[in-house]
């Protein structure tokens, strides 16, 4: 099959130099790759537990019927299942049940608890059961169960308060702990409103505490919560506490109002400008002009420093500098560069490389925090400016350093340079022993067995439980593992937690490789691009749920799905089928197909597009124009799909590298040969 150009390489760059490329170098193969020389240590060595398929069937069966709310009588079925690791997850769920029917039995619950006390299911059945002890005010039991790891929201912690007042009284001790624990959360959930009231009657809590309890809520846009508290406040602080929250409604009026009556906000300075930073700021979201305005009039009745006049006038240019305003500049140069934020320095030098401005971000660049630059995008847009000042010496050694590193700009870098990208992979092998040891402990057993009936939060649950203080050894080879399970978002979890970030067997799994290499081919995409797709939006987790509702290993939304299924006349339930890979593949394939032919097989718009919504990548190609280069790349408005471009780029090239070396390495195996006898 013709070679495809590497989408890093189909990127139009400046070459300052250029050597003689490896052959095939950065090119996407469509070849099969070898079996990994992992496998056969769990063909040969991996001792795994080999459940009953019967039992597992039953299980799957009856954990089902649970989680739909049925009280099933379970004595026969555990009687079955007496052997089986996952057992106690269907008296776990039975009391989940009763609980939530409120016909659950404490003592029961009491020794289930006690005779289960490794399992993961403990703390969530230990805390719906406190809520329900709670609920019927049976606090003495409520104070046996509730040990401080059991207590892990601000809602239990005031039903041990409650319980202990009860029980024990409301000792000095008890006053001082709960008066603290007032202090220091807010806000607090309304099951708190009684240990609230008894440290108000018995003075526990003073004007200055509720003052400085609003000011926390007001601070964290908790404005309902603070006007709760408006009673126990001084008048001077409901004076403020009043301005503040109608300013939230109406802050033009209010900011008007107070030009034409300084007293109406009377307080100290500090507040006064942390107030009028905050209405000025709620201002300029919609109208950033008359904000302008506002904090001239605000300046010359001295009601206003000019530094907090700077911060308003340097957030309204960032504002327009992320959405590409034409005066962006223009509103950054009403800041002196001395009262610049970093976030405001690094907006204006964001703002010069969208224009091309090559000088003036030469400056902007070494101006940024040492921090700031050192990041690896302004390593490199530093080179380009040297290299647009003709200065290709310098800009060859910020990018000789830079293609060093095994990422969007070093391969940017090394592209630029002419020579191939540094993958910089770090082997990671099996430790027999440390895994077959790890394999065998009873939470991954259980683990393991959840994830294979598809039970996939619990067995995330039993996952972290039995990793608790695992070393980085034992983190490697749980990875490994993991990958041998098909569960592929664990294992490149477990390389992260290892600190392994160059472990890129386990970071960037070949996975669904039967399945995607011919809906690649027939679709015409490149295979790394796909695997990249899926391994940025799901982290080939097949049963993963966005929040705005796109499904499976690819994200499809539900409508997307019914519509390309239509296409495909393939029956598709979308809801529950775009969880399941073979239905989530070809429509996700099919729908990435569509955006490649729809934007000539511009990965980066065709991306911009899966990410944003293809009218959003319309937009931008009738702003930016045709010719997407990394310069285009850095004027996506969204910062999302900015780096979510940026992302899919790099981790195609790290696919493209990773099917070649499974090429070479079946090449390597199919030369040998094979044994006499």
């Amino acid at each position: 099959m013709p070679a495809k150009e590497s989408i890093i390489r189909s990127l139009h760059l400046p070459v300052i130099k250029r050597t003689s490329l490896l052959a095939g170098f950065l090119l996407v193969f469509g070849l099969l790759p070898a079996a990994s020389s992992t496998s056969a240590f769990f063909e040969r060595s991996y001792q795994p537990l080999q459940p009953d398929p019967a039992a597992r069937a039953l299980f799957t069966q009856t954990y089902q019927q649970l989680r739909r709310g049925e009280l099933t009588d379970l004595s026969e079925v555990l009687t079955q299942l007496q052997h089986y690791p996952l057992a106690p997850y269907l008296e776990y769920q039975l009391f989940r049940n009763q609980l939530a029917y409120k016909v659950a039995n404490h003592e029961k619950i009491q020794a289930f608890l006690a005779l289960h006390s490794d399992k993961a299911f403990q703390s969530t059945l230990r805390h719906e059961w406190l809520e329900e002890l709670a609920r019927q005010q049976n606090w003495p039991l409520f104070l046996q169960q509730a040990d401080n790891a059991s207590i892990t929201s601000n809602r239990l912690t005031c039903f041990r308060l409650q319980a202990e007042a009860e029980v024990f009284g409301t000792s000095l001790s008890w006053l001082e702990t709960t008066a603290d624990f007032w202090r220091n959360n807010q806000p607090l959930p309304g099951n708190c409103k009684v240990i609230t009231e008894k440290l108000h009657l018995l003075g526990l809590l003073k004007p200055d505490d509720y003052r400085t309890a609003a000011l926390q809520l007001m601070q964290n846009g908790q404005t309902s919560q603070a006007r709760a508290l408006h009673s126990r406040l001084k008048p001077a602080d409901q004076q403020w506490l009043d301005y503040w929250q109608k300013g939230r409604q109406n802050p033009a009026a209010q900011l008007q109002a107070l030009l034409n009556n300084p007293r109406l906000l009377r307080t100290d300075t500090t507040l006064r400008e942390e107030i009028l930073l905050d209405l000025l700021k709620n201002h300029a979201r919609t109208h950033p002009t008359r904000t302008e305005q506002l904090i001239g009039q605000l300046r010359n009745k001295k009601l206003l420093s000019d530094t907090s006049g700077w911060q308003v006038q340097e957030y309204i240019a960032i504002r327009a500098a992320q959405r590409n305003r034409d005066n962006s500049l223009e509103l950054f140069a009403k800041v002196p560069a001395a009262a610049r934020s970093a976030q405001g320095q690094e907006w204006y030098a964001r703002t010069l490389l969208r224009a091309a401005d090559w000088a003036r971000l030469h400056q902007a660049i070494l101006q940024l925090p040492d921090e700031l630059q050192a990041n690896n995008e302004w390593r490199y847009w530093l080179a380009h400016t040297l290299i647009e000042q003709q200065q290709p010496h310098e800009a060859n050694q910020l990018l000789q350093q830079l293609a060093e590193e095994r990422s969007y700009y070093g391969f940017l870098a090394a592209r630029s340079l002419g020579i191939p990208p540094r993958m910089n992979e770090l082997e990671t092998p099996i430790n027999p022993p440390v895994l077959q040891q790890l394999s065998q402990q009873q939470g991954m057993i259980r683990s393991g067995e959840l994830y294979f009936t598809g039970f996939v939060e619990d067995a995330n649950r039993e996952w972290f439980q039995a990793l608790r203080g695992a070393s980085t050894e034992d983190w490697i080879q749980a990875g490994w593992l993991a990958r041998h399970w098909g569960w592929h978002d664990r294992s490149v979890d477990a390389a992260n937690r290892a600190g392994l970030h160059d472990a890129l067997d386990l970071r960037f799994p070949l996975a669904h490789l039967e399945t995607l290499r011919p809906l690649a081919q027939q679709a015409g995409l490149e295979l790394p691009l796909v695997l990249a797709l899926i391994r940025k939006e799901s982290l080939f987790n097949p049963q993963a749920r966005s929040s705005v509702g796109a499904l499976g290993l690819m994200q499809v939304m539900p409508a997307t799905g019914r519509q390309v299924s239509n296409q495909l006349r393939m029956s598709l339930k979308p809801e529950t089928d775009l969880l399941l890979p073979e239905h989530n593949l070809p429509v996700g394939v099919h729908y990435l197909s569509g955006l490649m032919r729809r934007y000539d097989n511009n990965p980066i718009l065709a991306a911009s597009a899966y990410n944003a919504g293809p009218s959003r990548a319309n937009s931008w190609r009738n702003s930016l124009g045709q010719e997407t280069d990394p310069l285009w790349v850095e004027r996506i408005t969204f910062a999302e799909t900015r780096d979510y471009v940026k992302s899919l780029l790099a981790f195609s090239e790290v696919y493209a590298w990773r099917l070649q070396q499974e090429q070479e390495r079946q090449a390597q195996l199919d030369s040998l040969q094979q044994p006499e006898g």
